[in-house]
């Protein structure tokens, strides 16, 4: 099935968008998202919004463009050192690689699913189809463990490494989007500019920080993964990659990622930049959209 096929088949890909400022930004996707197991649930709304939000919203507009200006923060550009195969039937939402294989969520109800890909040759080795009324997101390894959650039913899922047999399952209660960890903690993004710290054995959240930088929150966090100490973060619907200090929430870096979308003109909403996986023997990143015919390992260079 090929990504005409998907966008014919009416899937709602639109992600509810949240950006205000302070603790608000935490809080806000917990009142306004439901969690629904119907396959054509979507996420409901407080109306009206109040003037800050609206005036939040109308200064994002500009919010990225002016990012690539300024010198406060490093801007960081790419090389690409070689390009690898990609299902193009995969809306990519989380991306891992661990010796050798690539672990992949692809989303969307009824095609939602997680596979393990060897990275040199594309053969699928594992994959695990989820129930229809799942709408796959971010995933990250754990130990011997991946963790997976979905979009807007609540509920996440861990499997077992080897086999991909489902080990248990566990909640939440708001939109799921990135998932990482720091080796002691889960680390989830929900769309908003709030990481949130959770117990892996309890799923209780501990913390959160809310990401900024000197101009204000950095919201629309999508896919993690988590680098040497730093928070990486695909900015959805952007070719932008922000680099988190975990502690603080700070920004330490930004990754101009313009230039890698192999087919702007067939590859727009909502086929956007989304997936970072560390291949740590090598040092670089794995980059991808979603539905994107190629992966492209990539090193940063200074701009």
């Amino acid at each position: 099935m090929k990504k005409f096929d998907l966008i014919m088949m009416g899937h709602p890909f639109r992600k509810t968008f949240f950006n205000v400022y302070g603790a608000f930004i935490f809080l806000l996707p917990m009142m306004l998202t439901g969690c629904d197991n119907d396959s054509n649930a979507v996420a409901s709304y407080v109306s009206p919004r109040d003037a800050a939000v609206q005036k939040a919203l109308e200064w994002e507009d500009n919010r990225y463009a002016d990012i690539l200006k300024q010198t406060e923060i490093p801007v960081y550009g790419f090389r690409v050192i070689r390009e690898l195969d990609h299902d193009e039937t995969a809306f990519t939402e989380g991306l891992v690689v661990d010796r050798g294989l690539l672990y992949e969520s692809a989303g969307l109800w009824d095609q939602s699913r997680l596979t393990g890909t060897q990275i040199l040759t594309g053969r699928v080795e594992q994959q695990y189809d989820l129930a229809p009324l799942y709408f796959a997101e971010g995933i990250t390894l754990f130990h011997d463990d991946i963790f997976q959650w979905t979009y807007q039913s609540c509920m996440g899922f861990v499997y077992q490494k080897d086999d991909f047999q489902v080990q248990r399952t566990f909640q939440f209660d708001h939109q799921g989007w990135g998932l990482t960890n720091d080796g002691e903690q889960l680390i989830m993004s929900n769309g908003s500019a709030a990481l949130i710290f959770v117990d892996p054995e309890t799923f209780v959240a501990t913390r959160y920080v809310i990401v900024s930088d000197p101009v204000g929150p950095v919201g629309n966090l999508n896919e993690l993964e988590y680098i040497e100490g730093e928070v990486y973060a695909n900015i959805f619907k952007t070719e932008l990659i922000v680099r988190i200090s975990p502690e603080t929430g700070a920004v330490t870096g930004w990754i101009d990622m313009s230039g890698i979308n192999p087919d702007p003109e067939i590859l727009k909403d909502p086929f956007f930049l989304n997936g970072i996986a560390y291949d740590e023997e090598t040092g670089h990143l794995l980059v991808t959209g979603k539905c994107w015919p190629k992966i492209y390992e990539v090193e940063l260079v200074s701009k």
